[in-house]
């Protein structure tokens, strides 16, 4: 079962969700920036008390398929501003990485955001380099 998790922004936080998830007695079998791979099927109580542990240190587990999408741009935004060397084009990375067409997914994340995902991806590199 995957998970999509809000607000994992490094890998202290992949090691926060990795924790949680033994101490709440599932397997995870991958834990990545945005996404958690279980191998237990989750029944909703299982689910409602897996997100209220995860609000607690500050993530939220997305259920939208919207906001997951969302997500996942900001997590591959992020990914692409730690690229060492030469980068790709943020519109050619983005659209290889979740297969869909660059106008869809940069249109979606400003309904969402209020932000270009290109001005996102500025403000990004500006607090990388700092």
């Amino acid at each position: 079962m995957n998970l999509y998790i809000k607000n994992m922004v490094c890998p202290r936080c992949i090691m926060a969700v990795r924790s949680m998830l033994v101490d709440a007695g599932l397997t995870s079998t991958a834990v990545d920036l945005g996404e958690a791979e279980i191998v237990e099927e989750l029944t909703a109580q299982q689910l409602a008390a897996l997100s209220e542990a995860l609000a607690q240190m500050g993530f939220e587990l997305l259920d939208d398929p919207r906001s997951r999408l969302v997500e996942q741009l900001r997590v591959g935004v992020i990914e692409w501003v730690r690229m060492e060397g030469t980068r790709p084009k943020l519109s050619d990375f983005l659209s290889a990485r979740l297969h869909k067409d660059y106008s869809l997914l940069s249109k979606l994340f400003s309904e969402v955001k209020g932000i270009t995902l290109e001005r996102y991806a500025i403000l990004h590199r500006i607090e990388y380099a700092k």
